[in-house]
């Protein structure tokens, strides 16, 4: 990677540690963490600087800091180290809190890289429930906790709703499945209705997993050949929080007036809002069906193993009276 050695990618992860109780972190402080001599410490450090893989501060001590370029790094380093990924490609996403680019592993995948920085942090630590109770968390930091929350979420999301399939996280990079197609706002849809119908499906089996996306628009609805795939998770919040309806009911809004404005389908918000609730009702009752039945069967299973045991246990008692 770029020429780095494992000294490199150790300091690299020394700063990191480092910026948790430092803004700029002393060289020796680098030192110790990584268990380098302060000469070599020094030496490569300047080398990381050339390659702008590091930030220095001359103050009444030399401190270094690390950005996102050298923070890409070390998940990738994470990644290949756990066999996640392969092979890294080109950047096929930019959004104002995210990069994602193409690459390999089990399949074409997909690796999105946070970049929650200063400029929206405050937003974040308003809006998000990853951030609750950690007012001071330094804006590298901010990106990890984003990743966290949404690879949280995509697991317990996934299979049930169609988000991509979740494969890793590390830091503040996601690996996931890469889902090939148009965003929704840059397709003519045949079957307009169909979609919306489909949609709306997709909020209710969140809701149903206790989770509202919270930032739902044409943008993150992306149509491959399954249907719509919802993507973006960060800022979902649970169907508990204080604010959960006020958020959903933006999301269905979002989605509504795109339906209106490009394909002329009306539909009021309140009937939206008693379609997911009642699609999320329906299937509930299906899952716990579906749990009843393998309670059953499980506790069928159990007694016919009994009975099996039983026999097992009369024909070793009859075989045994033979013997003697």
């Amino acid at each position: 990677m770029l020429g780095l050695s494992k000294e490199d990618l150790s300091l690299l992860s020394a700063i990191e540690t480092g910026m948790k109780t430092h803004e700029w972190v002393p060289s020796f402080v680098v030192s110790e963490l990584s268990g380098l001599p302060d000469p070599k410490v020094q030496f490569r450090l300047g080398q990381l600087f050339e390659k702008k893989l590091v930030e220095r501060e001359k103050m009444h001590y030399l401190g270094y800091r690390i950005d996102f370029a050298a923070y890409d790094l070390l998940a990738l380093s994470d990644f290949v180290k756990k066999e996640k990924i392969s092979a890294f490609g080109e950047k096929i996403g930019v959004g104002k809190e995210a990069v994602v680019y193409e690459a390999l592993g089990a399949g074409r995948l997909a690796v999105k890289f946070h970049r929650q920085g200063r400029t929206s942090f405050k937003h974040i630590r308003r809006l998000r429930d990853h951030l609750e109770g950690k007012p001071r968390v330094p804006w590298l930091y901010s990106a990890a906790l984003a990743a966290r929350r949404e690879f949280s979420v995509m697991e317990k999301l996934y299979p049930a709703v169609s988000v991509p399939r979740p494969v890793a996280r590390s830091r503040h990079a996601l690996v996931m499945e890469l889902v090939e197609g148009p965003a929704l706002n840059r397709i003519t849809l045949s079957d307009p209705e169909n979609a919306l119908e489909l949609i709306l499906g997709e909020v209710a089996a969140a809701l149903k997993l206790g989770i509202i996306h919270a930032d739902l628009s044409e943008f993150n609805i992306i149509i491959d050949d399954s249907g719509p795939r919802m993507i973006d998770w960060p800022q979902a919040v649970d169907a508990d929080h204080p604010h959960a309806q006020q958020l959903m009911d933006r999301d269905l809004a979002n989605v509504l007036r795109f339906f209106e404005r490009k394909y002329r389908i009306e539909m009021p918000l309140d009937r939206a809002r008693q379609l997911v609730r009642e699609k999320a009702s329906e299937q509930a009752k299906v899952q716990e069906k579906v749990q009843e039945k393998k309670t059953k069967n499980g506790s069928e299973t159990r007694k016919e193993m009994g009975k099996e045991r039983e026999r097992e246990m009369e024909q070793e008692n009859e075989q045994e009276a033979l013997r003697s």
